[in-house]
Formats: structure tokens, C-alpha cells, sequence
């Protein structure tokens, strides 16, 4: 923007600040030689202060374009006002009687709707980026102000009447109580974190509903004069709106609010023992039937709130507990790499350098004492045995899907796995979406360790391996034409099968589910799992295509750590992909301010 439109938005403000600062003075007791009502005074330097702020919040939409809306709105209500108040002492004050309800009363109405309008404007793009909960607070503390004010406020109280007169005289003290309400739900939101602009915003917002219901009061009793102290509260409230736009350039509108701890109940608790407080009064002292209205919404948006608190804390209880589970599984495959390299750099290596010393020596040996050199051999033997099973647990410890996808690292551990055997598995590939590496990471332990338990216990034949890799997640599915889950769960056991432990929790750690049933048809076992990608949304329920769709049953269903998860409750943790006891596979779950003077009577000023 030119520097012309901030070095003018600089000069008014100074302008505005100082005559408001006079007129200040003047409604100061004591000061005017007379008192009373001075057009002079009360009219032309109260309209000067008018037109100041009014360009202060015009300037300030053309300097920033943040929340120009915002000010816009709350600019026209300014000008709303200023046209209401020039049409009622230009006008209408020289009719007798004066005519309710008038355009003067529409210009003051007018100013309420529009400052209304550009507070819900600026708040709304704070509420995209907040729980839904704060607003709810916001909107319970705002009806709990607006309900005390209305109840225990004489100047507040809305009259309920059916001619145009008792209308007019009841939209005002409700526009009043909107005020009230936007900034006290304001401030209930942003909390703590609020800016300066904020503050002054809604101090502007309270300072006219404080000064409109002692104005009302004082009109009711007949006792209301123009140019005295009242005055000063529109006053105070124009400048602090002017002072709002000024902060909103300057300083940063609002900090994150912390939802941790006691703060989380804090206010709604508050608010339903002032709620709750003001009906047991009301039942002996008598309450007013808006309040009473407005505090029974108030009420019923409280007990929503006490069940939207406890839906927020298990979710968040569920998401600290699979954080904790991501990270332990992180720490598994680390220590995984760690032990890996150790035996890859340390063990193997010396293995090898004692086979080539054995194989000098059976060399040396084999002329000079030839039975010496067939106990080398045997020594021999038992190294190249050791070195076996130490590159056997080399393939177990490395993930081969860091660098591969997981198609392909399933088939080399599928081709380890079934070594020396005669099972035939088969790895197919339905989605070819790419994955990211945790995701296939976990997906190749779960995977692998059905294999294992495949060749360990099914005695299977053939085994069929499903990857479906979507933008969503990836599905795998494991099935073999063993014995099957019946078969394997009458063998003899001491404890459970920690094997099925491991697949399942990591599974639940990576927020998705996993669950092991009868084959088709009855045959072997089929074991299924499906792993969501962070940020594509949670896992869904397997698809109707899953060979496990309808075969288990409510029982099998359980979360980590409840009391019915038989697995949970006695199989020890152990490592991922390994096998060990002869238990069988257990089906284990996936986690499921207005100017008016018509009908009041009286000069008011602002």
C-alpha cells in the first residue's frame, strides 16, 4: 500500500486521539460553566471524534488486507450510527412527539448488527484453526454472560411486548446483550492468548453495553442529562475501537491457546456453576423468562460439551498411547540395526578369520598328522554352521524394505523363510501405490512373521501372500492350507503365542488392525492386517473382498490392554518376528452500543 494511505491513517489517529481527549475533558464535572447539553460541544466535537474513528478503521482496511471484511463491517456500523444520530438531531428531535420507531432507530440498530457481523468475521478465520470445543466454550460463556447480565442488569433487562413501541424498546437491551455476549465468547476462545487488538476490541464491545444499560437505567428514571460523565463511556468505547484497528497492524493477533490440563474444564465448569447458581436464585427470588431461555440453552450446550470433553480425551489418551507404541517400535528396529551391524562387523567376522586359520592349520596337518586334521574339520564344520545361522539372523534383523518395496522384500523373505522346504508361496501385488518407510517397514515385520509361523506350525503346502498398497494404507493378506487355527490351538502349550502378540501390537501402534481366522472354506489360516499412511485418515474396516469378512466373531474383537485380550493379558513382550513355544495362533482384534432515543426518551450522545 502507498505510504501516503499509513502516513494519513497516522495523522488521523493522533487527531481523533486528541479531540476525543478534549471531549474527554469537557464531560468532566465541574469543568463546563453550565451544566448540561451544548450542541457546540455535545454535537460538533462528539461528531468530529465520530468521523475521526471512522476513518481509522477505513484507513486501516486499505494499509492491511487482513481480516478487511472484519473492519469493513465494523467501519459501516460506525457510519450506521453517525447517520442515525445526525438524522435524530437534525430532524426528528424537533417533532413533537417524536416518532418511534424511526431511520434514526434503524441507523443505531444498524451499528449493533454491523459490529456483530465484523467480530463473528475476524473470530471465524481463529475458529478454523481451533477445536471445535473452544468454540462450544465460546458460545457457553457468551449465553452465561448474556444470561447473568440480562437477569441481575436493570439497564439490561429486555421487555417483552407485542406493539411496535415495546419491539424497539426489547431489540435494543438484546442487541446490547449480543455485544456483551460476542466478546465475552471472544475472549472465552482466544483465552490468554489473545493480542492486543483482541483486548481493546472486546473491552470496546463491553464498555458500550456497560454505558447503553446505565444510560437505560437513567432514562427510566428520568434522570438522564446530555453532556454528563455517561457520555464519556461511548466515548471510551469509540476510541477503543479505533485502538483496536491500530493494535491489529502492529501487534500479533493472537498465540496458540494450551488445551492441557485442568484449563480443558476449567471454563465450562465455571460457567455451569454460575448457570446452575443463577436458577437456584431464580427459584426463589424469580428469574426473567429470556434469561431463563437463554441459560437453559446455555445448559444444554454445557452437557454437549462434557461429552465432547471425554470423546477429546480418550482420542487423545489413544493417540499418546500410539505415539509411545510407534516409538518403542522404533527403538525395536534400531536396537534391530544396532545388533545387526555388531554381528555383521564383530561375530561374522571373526568366524571368518577362524575358518581360514583352521583351514591353515587342517592344511598343515593333513600330511603330518592326519587324525589331527579330521577333528579340524569337524571344528571346521561347526564354524561354517555358526556363520550360517549368524547371516540366517542377519536376514532376520535387516529390513530389506528400506531401500525396496515391499512386494519385493516379501519375496526374499519369503524365499529365506521357506528355504529347504516344500512350501510353495506365491507373493502377489494388487495396488502399486508408493508407501512410506515406516509403513512398509511395519507392514514387512507383521508379514514376515506370519511366514514364520507358516513354516513353524501350519505344516502347509502352499502359501498365497496379497499386497494392496493404496494412497490410504496397504493391506496384506497371509494365507496358508495348513492345519489351521483349530488344529494349531489343541497342540500343548505352556503360554501363549508371543509371535501373534507382536504382529498384533505393532499393528495397533501404527493405528491399523490385524486379526487372524480360518482360511476359505475352513482350510489353514488366514491372517489378515491393514496399516493406514499418516495423514490419508484412520484405517478402515477390511474390504468386502477380505477372505476373513464375516468368519469372527464379537469376542474375537479387543483393544490393547483390555481385560478380555487373553494375548494381552499373559503373553510377554518380545521382539517382533520371533516365534517361539508351540502355541497356537490366537484371533486377536483390531481397535475398533446503539444510539437511541426515541422510545427511551432522552439525548443521547455518542
Amino acid at each position: 500500500m502507498p505510504h501516503s494511505a499509513t502516513s494519513l491513517l497516522r495523522i488521523t489517529s493522533w487527531v481523533t486521539m486528541g479531540l476525543g481527549a478534549v471531549y474527554a475533558v469537557t464531560l468532566v464535572p465541574g469543568v463546563r460553566p453550565t451544566p448540561g447539553y451544548r450542541p457546540g460541544i455535545d454535537w460538533w466535537l462528539n461528531t468530529a471524534v465520530d468521523v475521526g474513528v471512522v476513518l481509522v478503521l477505513a484507513l486501516r482496511t486499505l494499509v492491511d488486507r487482513r481480516d478487511r471484511a472484519a473492519w469493513l463491517f465494523m467501519t459501516a456500523g460506525l457510519v450506521a450510527a453517525l447517520a442515525g444520530s445526525t438524522a435524530y438531531f437534525a430532524y426528528y428531535q424537533h417533532l413533537d412527539p417524536i416518532p418511534s420507531p424511526s431511520w434514526a432507530d434503524a441507523g443505531w440498530l444498524a451499528f449493533y448488527a454491523l459490529l456483530a457481523v465484523g467480530l463473528v468475521l475476524r473470530l471465524r478465520t481463529r475458529a478454523r484453526r481451533m477445536p471445535f470445543s473452544l468454540s462450544l466454550d465460546g458460545l457457553i460463556a457468551g449465553l452465561t454472560a448474556a444470561a447473568l447480565a440480562e437477569n441481575y442488569v436493570d439497564g439490561a433487562a429486555v421487555p417483552l411486548g407485542g406493539d411496535s413501541t415495546a419491539t424497539l424498546t426489547t431489540a435494543y437491551p438484546i442487541a446490547d446483550l449480543l455485544l456483551l455476549a460476542l466478546a465475552v465468547a471472544a475472549l472465552a476462545m482466544l483465552r490468554i492468548g489473545a493480542g492486543w487488538s483482541w483486548w481493546l476490541l472486546c473491552a470496546s464491545f463491553v464498555t458500550f453495553f456497560v454505558t447503553d444499560t446505565i444510560y437505560a437505567e437513567l432514562v427510566a428514571r428520568g434522570a438522564y442529562v446530555g453532556g454528563e460523565p455517561v457520555d464519556l463511556g461511548w466515548l471510551l468505547a469509540r476510541l477503543l475501537l479505533a485502538g483496536a484497528a491500530l493494535a491489529s497492524l502492529r501487534w500479533r493477533e493472537s498465540r496458540t491457546v494450551d488445551l492441557e490440563g485442568v484449563s480443558v474444564l476449567a471454563l465450562p465448569g465455571v460457567c455451569g456453576l454460575a448457570v446452575l447458581g443463577m436458577l437456584f436464585h431464580g427459584s426463589h427470588a424469580g428469574i426473567t423468562p429470556f434469561a431463563s431461555v437463554v441459560a437453559l440453552v446455555a445448559g444444554v450446550l454445557m452437557v454437549g460439551r462434557t461429552a465432547l470433553t471425554f470423546r477429546e480425551l480418550r482420542v487423545l489418551t489413544e493417540l499418546r498411547q500410539r505415539a509411545l507404541s510407534e516409538r518403542l517400535v522404533e527403538a525395536q528396529d534400531d536396537e534391530r540395526a544396532r545388533i545387526a551391524a555388531d554381528v555383521h562387523d564383530d561375530s561374522i567376522q571373526a568366524l571368518a578369520a577362524v575358518d581360514l586359520r583352521l583351514g591353515a592349520l587342517r592344511n598343515r596337518l593333513r600330511d603330518r598328522a592326519p587324525e589331527e586334521a579330521v577333528e579340524v574339520e569337524t571344528a571346521m564344520d561347526a564354524v561354517h554352521g555358526a556363520s550360517d545361522r549368524l547371516r540366517h539372523l542377519l536376514f532376520e534383523l535387516e529390513t530389506p524394505v528400506l531401500d525396496a518395496t515391499l512386494t519385493d522384500g516379501l519375496r526374499d523373505a519369503a524365499a529365506q523363510v521357506f528355504e529347504d522346504s516344500q512350501v510353495a508361496c506365491t507373493v502377489e501385488e494388487r495396488g502399486r501405490a508408493p508407501l512410506p518407510q515406516r509403513a512398509r517397514v511395519s507392514a514387512y515385520r507383521i508379514a514376515r512373521e506370519a511366514l514364520v509361523n507358516a513354516r513353524k506350525h501350519a505344516e502347509a503346502r502352499t502359501v498365497t501372500v496379497t499386497v494392496d498398497a493404496t494412497v490410504r494404507g496397504v493391506e496384506v493378506h497371509v494365507v496358508d492350507d495348513g492345519r489351521g487355527t483349530a488344529a494349531t490351538a489343541s497342540l500343548p502349550s505352556g503360554r501363549r503365542h508371543s509371535g501373534v502378540v507382536a504382529m498384533r501390537d505393532r499393528a495397533l501402534a501404527s493405528g491399523g488392525w490385524w486379526r487372524s481366522a480360518p482360511g476359505p472354506g475352513g482350510i489353514g489360516t488366514a491372517v489378515a492386517f491393514s496399516l493406514p499412511v499418516a495423514g490419508a485418515g484412520e484405517s478402515a474396516a477390511p474390504s468386502t473382498g477380505d477372505p476373513l469378512a464375516g468368519q469372527q466373531s464379537a469376542d474375537d474383537v479387543g483393544r490393547t490392554g483390555h481385560g478380555h485380550d487373553e494375548v494381552a493379558r499373559h503373553a510377554p513382550a518380545e521382539q517382533p518376528g520371533e516365534v517361539t513355544g508351540d502355541g497356537s495362533l490366537e484371533q486377536v482384534g483390531r481397535p475398533a452500543g446503539g444510539q437511541h432515543a426515541g422510545p427511551r426518551g432522552g439525548v443521547r450522545l455518542r
